[in-house]
């Protein structure tokens, strides 16, 4: 057999199917990124840092009997910025100032002087909240950061709908708990199937968290949030879990997710190989709409970087078999082109030796080398053959 006949080849059929795995490859890439970015909630680092990446945005989850009040929630801060300077971060120079939210969540009854109640799903929030999760408002603003009037609420549009009729209310008034509040924001939820399947059936509002628990008396926060410097990777997530633990939280009270990296290929892989022992989660935690949703988008996060190496693996291996093949069957040897070299160095030498001590170059060498003694002995043979 020749060395032609005897190499292996790619045939049309394998490269058909090769080129249809890698588009389905590609395909589940393109959808890998379009559903990683598509939540908001989970990008405030980048927005914060204006993309320079140098910042983590880091959440912690408390159980409902475990929240942590206003005050604990300022020392925490506090904490914070300590173990920044601690890590030689000072946090008043530029690209070293943190920011923080927290929020809790009940129920209230909602209604006006001409409709209602409704009953709706409301989150407290306090610190820089909206820089956390910017809800896309149809009409009016987001509750100011620091404001006198606590009696200020943003609403969904379905709240609306159910209380006015209308989505442009900012600057009507609804009634809770016998109290009035002014409306200075109306938000549409995010259209997406994470979201959807997230969000409970009862609309929604924000609101001031003093102002809620003056409706529900002393509500626990069950949620903090925090984008912190991070010059070091995993270095914002050491600072932000010591300051917790200092302020009493034991380690095993509270989930902590580090939003940053939670859709990067190392934690996609962490969350295929934790399969099945993911939904069995025994911390007593109730977690919020949009990290119910985050935690959608990894599941499916996950299951397209699965399909992504599926897909891949025939072609791979395709590639790596049409290699051995190519280099079994090579019109060159490695060995034969370092001997020449050497060999053509040593000519070179000697040469120069020569050159230097004057004299000339025989013209016959009486030294041979290998190749010569052989070639000479193969026709010598060959002649003795051939004459008898």
């Amino acid at each position: 057999m020749s060395r032609e006949q005897g190499r292996w080849k790619l045939g049309k059929g394998r490269i058909a199917v090769c080129i249809l795995l890698s588009v389905l490859a590609v395909c589940s890439a393109l959808f890998l990124r379009h559903i990683t970015a598509m939540l908001p909630s989970e990008q405030a680092a980048d927005r914060w840092a204006g993309g320079t990446g140098r910042f983590a945005q880091v959440t912690a989850f408390l159980p409902e009997h475990g929240g942590l009040t206003v005050g604990q929630t300022d020392g925490l801060a506090m904490a914070i910025q300590s173990g920044l300077v601690t890590q030689g971060i000072m946090p008043d120079e530029p690209g070293g100032l943190p920011t923080h939210a927290y929020s809790a969540e009940g129920v209230l009854s909602t209604s006006t002087r001409d409709r209602g109640p409704v009953e709706t799903f409301a989150t407290g929030v306090g610190g820089n909240f909206f820089v956390f999760h910017p809800v896309q408002l149809v009409s009016g603003s987001y509750l100011p950061v620091e404001s006198l009037n606590r009696d200020l609420v943003v609403i969904d549009e379905t709240l609306a709908w159910s209380l006015f009729g209308a989505t442009d209310v900012a600057g009507l008034e609804l009634v809770m708990e016998g109290q009035t509040f002014h409306i200075v924001g109306v938000y549409r939820p995010l259209n997406n199937f994470a979201s959807q399947a997230a969000d409970g059936t009862l609309p929604h509002m924000f609101l001031y968290y003093d102002a809620m628990t003056e409706l529900l008396g002393p509500v626990p926060i069950t949620t903090v949030m925090t984008v912190l410097p991070n010059p070091i990777t995993g270095l914002g997530e050491y600072v932000f879990r010591e300051a917790i633990e200092v302020g009493g939280m034991d380690e095993d009270g509270y989930a902590l997710v580090v939003n940053t990296y939670r859709y990067r290929l190392g934690a996609l892989w962490g969350v295929i190989w934790d399969f099945g022992h993911r939904s069995m989660y025994q911390g007593g935690l109730r977690l919020p709409q949009w990290e119910n949703a985050a935690r959608m988008v990894e599941d499916f996060a996950a299951l397209a970087l699965l399909f992504i190496l599926l897909f891949l693996l025939y072609p791979i291996l395709m590639m790596i078999r049409l290699g051995i093949s190519a280099f079994r069957h090579r019109r060159w040897r490695l060995g034969r082109k370092i001997y020449n070299t050497f060999d053509q160095h040593r000519e070179q030498k000697r040469e120069e030796i020569w050159r230097e001590s004057g004299q000339t170059e025989p013209e016959h060498d009486l030294q041979f080398d290998i190749d010569e003694i052989i070639r000479s002995v193969r026709e010598s043979e060959e002649y003795h053959e051939t004459k008898h």
